[in-house]
């Protein structure tokens, strides 16, 4: 049975036998008996997990004994953090409090980075990832003003911020892609992280990107 467990950039779920899994992640428990997703997610925590960690059964999606949690898969980091998840506190601990100081120095500059709990950070990324009823938050701005590992909308498509250039986002991996500097498009990454990007934090990107 093909599940519902590839996560695109826009937030959404969706079943692809052609994924590949750079990262895994967690939203809670998603999906009812029969394997079906029911929900989209049930906590505020969305985070990025590592693919493998001290053992862990990395089952997919249905886990009933015990019933845990639905398993997530991400192409990459980029990817990951494009739909509003950040690293695991738990698996990717080193990532979590590199990601956490630079979001602070820059979103909550008038506070220590330790005083500001990951509830918080979690709250604000939700704001600026789905509205009241799943629909994912965009803004716009020229793609020339866009960091490396942005990710974004243009002609209902995803795209990449590469180095170099920019590349064309499938669950399988990027197809660089020519589109004009200048271009007004829809950010799919929450801005806070767009934020984070732009001061020194890297996401990790597939190897289908050009280093």
């Amino acid at each position: 049975m093909l599940l519902e467990n590839t996560v695109t950039p826009w937030s959404t779920l969706v079943a692809d036998k052609a994924r590949i899994a750079g990262f895994m992640g967690n939203r809670g428990i998603l999906h009812d008996t029969t394997r079906a997703i029911v929900k989209r997610w049930v906590h505020q925590a969305w985070v990025c997990c590592a693919t493998a960690y001290k053992g862990i059964d990395r089952r997919p999606l249905f886990r009933t004994d015990p019933f845990r949690y639905s398993e997530l898969f991400f192409l990459d980091e980029a990817t990951a953090y494009a739909a509003g998840h950040r690293p695991c506190n738990y698996c990717r601990r080193e990532t979590l409090v590199l990601f956490k100081t630079i979001w602070c120095a820059v979103n909550r500059p008038e506070v220590p980075p330790n005083s500001v709990q990951m509830s918080q950070i979690d709250a604000q990324l939700h704001s600026e990832r789905v509205v009241l009823g799943g629909s994912k938050v965009t803004y716009t701005a020229p793609m020339n003003s866009l960091p490396f590992g942005t990710m974004f909308e243009h002609d209902h498509s995803a795209y990449l911020i590469g180095k170099q250039a920019i590349y064309l986002w499938s669950a399988s991996g990027y197809h660089p892609a020519k589109l004009s500097p200048a271009l007004e498009v829809h950010v799919l990454t929450p801005a806070s992280v767009v934020a984070t990007f732009s001061h020194g934090l890297k996401p990790q990107v597939h190897d289908s990107v050009s280093k």
